[in-house]
């Protein structure tokens, strides 16, 4: 399942990209971490997700493993995760590109190829694509507050 995802936001790529580098940062603002721990600074990183997603409770421990990245540029990562309970297995590659569109204004683009085996995989494209653009919107008005503050 692929997702694309874009957000302007109101500031440059160098005010962005210490807060995309900070798995803290970021973690606090993706819906559903429950904790993350980095393993390896800009390689590999663990983390908790806890998610409802239709009558499913997930809890996931994932290892995330930076592929590549770009100052100011890109990020390029995979993480993948099995939950306990249901034994859904969730794989997702993702790409999150930063643009310039004015002097003022920079496009945080994400694209995202999500795979699941399992349980949860029965729910269908649309109950799981829809769950993903609600946690988009909240993890980009997460970052949109974290940026006021700094």
């Amino acid at each position: 399942m692929e997702f694309r995802m874009e957000a302007d936001l109101p500031c440059t790529p160098d005010r962005l990209w210490p807060i995309m580098l900070d798995i803290r940062e970021m973690a606090g603002c993706i819906p559903g971490i429950e904790t993350i721990e980095e393993k390896e600074r800009l390689k590999a990183y663990s983390a908790l997700m806890k998610q409802k997603i239709g009558p499913f409770k997930l809890e996931v421990p994932a290892e995330i493993v930076v592929e590549a990245f770009g100052e100011l540029e890109f990020v390029i990562a995979q993480a993948t995760g099995k939950d306990k309970f249901t034994g859904t297995t969730l794989r997702v590659n993702f790409d999150l590109r930063l643009e310039v569109i004015a002097a003022e204004l920079t496009r945080l683009a994400v694209q995202a190829d999500l795979q699941i085996a399992g349980r949860l995989a029965s729910l269908g494209h649309s109950m799981i694509k829809k769950k993903a653009q609600e946690n988009f919107a909240e993890f980009e008005a997460n970052f949109r507050k974290r940026l006021e503050e700094i």
